[in-house]
């Protein structure tokens, strides 16, 4: 049993508790589709609406509910990155270990074929006569 009360690193801004407290439409949360097909982003990002959920959960409310956000998928809004992010150095040091992984899964095969090549070579070069 734990006694005591978790406190969170940092209290929730004036803005997000501004967002509890008055709640904008639930359409804010979500992105729009325009006409020509294009889609525009939501009116109140993603992150900040990870900073409301946060503060919801403190509350003790329910932020979809209560808010109108959309439900949280497996604890992930939305997954885009495909590779890890990092400056230049680190994607490019993530790149060449990925292509070091690749030609060594290939290695058996081309030892083969050059012990093969290698072998062919010898037997040609031999001369015909013993001596």
């Amino acid at each position: 049993m734990k006694i005591g009360a978790r406190f969170p690193s940092r209290m929730p801004t004036d803005h997000i508790l501004k967002q509890i407290a008055f709640p904008p439409p639930p359409a804010a949360f979500r992105e729009t589709i325009s006409l020509d097909g294009s889609v525009r982003p939501p009116r109140i990002g993603i992150r900040e609406q990870g900073r409301i959920r946060k503060a919801c959960r403190m509350a003790g409310l329910d932020s979809v509910a209560n808010l109108g956000l959309p439900a949280e998928v497996g604890g992930i809004f939305k997954a885009k990155a495909v590779q890890p992010k990092g400056t230049k150095k680190e994607l490019e040091q993530y790149n060449r270990e990925k292509k070091i992984a690749e030609n060594m899964a290939k290695m058996p095969e081309r030892i083969a074929a050059w012990k093969e090549e290698r072998r062919k070579a010898k037997e040609a070069a031999k001369p015909e006569l013993p001596f």
